[in-house]
């Protein structure tokens, strides 16, 4: 993703008082670097840095980047996150870095580290849509609907202006795709699919093997009950990856939608024990009205776990209060 140059840069060095010093005592603009490169290092959490002592260092930020890029494409993620520190010794305003430092945290789990990088990201250049998007996923992952509204927004928007590709040195058009997913995630969780699915539709334009949103444009159609538009869908995530848990879950659920029991179950099997499987098929009859299927999924559930099971009891007391109710009622 790349800044946008010429733009207005807002400073994230470390203020220092001037002090007077003797004669043979650091300069102040060595303190600065000094803090800043001990700063820094803060966003770096892997293997001993002296593991690294070996590589050839980088004398520019383009280099560095490049060579943290490197490090990324071959799985090495504490290599990578070397390079990136380093280059903010280079340049203590290198939003590329920051922003590569935050993507790295995210990809560990950092979520911490992550925002703190791409906050300073977005301090040197507001515009910067790699972070916009990164912080609003963040948001969206903690129910902050809101903020990430407003940064989904945001990205969204400044790609619509999206600037001569020459200038684009660190564009990365997945950036957009993720902003218009989390958005239809957004739509969705306001009851609008139909608008979820029109963006889901623009960011699989954008970026056509993205199992995450072909999984969600899937989920959006079964919110729509259109469920064989949903099991294509959930199939294609699966094709881009096969090991995608929560599309074999939800395949499982379409299959039990359409009464495709056998499918369900062995859709399901492939992300969890048989005694949930069977529970979640159970809570689809029992959605569906079909009761006395209910029961029998939820008993098998109960018999199948290997200790007590609250939640198959729970609903197996409840779609038996269910189906006593549908024969009072038909008895009146």
């Amino acid at each position: 993703m790349t800044s946008r140059t010429g733009e207005r840069r807002i400073g994230t060095g470390l203020l220092m008082v001037a002090l007077l010093l003797l004669s043979g005592c650091a300069t102040n603009s060595q303190m600065d670097k000094e803090q800043a490169a001990s700063s820094n290092e803060a966003f770096y959490e892997g293997k001993p840095t002296l593991a690294f002592a070996g590589l050839p260092q980088a004398t520019t930020v383009k280099q560095g980047i490049i060579m943290g890029d490197q490090a990324l494409a071959r799985g090495d993620t504490d290599e990578a996150l070397y390079h990136y520190v380093q280059v903010l010794d280079l340049e203590a305003e290198s939003e590329m870095a920051y922003f590569r430092i935050g993507q790295v945290h995210m990809g560990r789990g950092n979520e911490k580290l992550a925002s703190l990088a791409l906050r300073s990201a977005l301090g040197i250049d507001p515009e910067h849509i790699g972070a916009l998007t990164a912080m609003g996923v963040l948001h969206l992952k903690h129910n902050r609907y809101a903020e990430a509204k407003v940064n989904l927004d945001k990205a969204v928007a400044l790609d619509r202006k999206r600037f001569d590709a020459d200038a684009a040195q660190d564009y990365d058009a997945r950036s957009p795709s993720r902003a218009y997913n989390g958005l239809g995630v957004l739509a969705d969780l306001d009851g609008n699919t139909a608008e979820a699915q029109r963006l889901y539709q623009i960011s699989l334009s954008i970026r056509p093997e993205a199992a995450d949103t072909l999984n969600n444009l899937g989920y959006s159609y079964y919110l729509d009950s259109r469920w064989r538009d949903a099991e294509k869908q959930f199939r294609k995530a699966l094709d881009i990856s096969p090991e995608f848990e929560q599309a074999w879950r939800n395949l499982g659920l379409v299959y039990a939608r359409q009464q495709r029991y056998l499918a369900a179950l062995n859709a399901l099997e492939r992300v969890m024990d048989t005694a949930k499987a069977h529970n979640d098929i159970g809570y689809i009859c029992m959605l569906d009205g079909r009761y006395a299927l209910a029961k029998q999924y939820f008993e098998k559930a109960l018999t199948l776990s290997p200790t007590f099971y609250p939640k198959a009891r729970e609903n197996l007391t409840y779609v038996e209060r269910l189906e006593e109710a549908a024969r009072q009622q038909v008895g009146r």
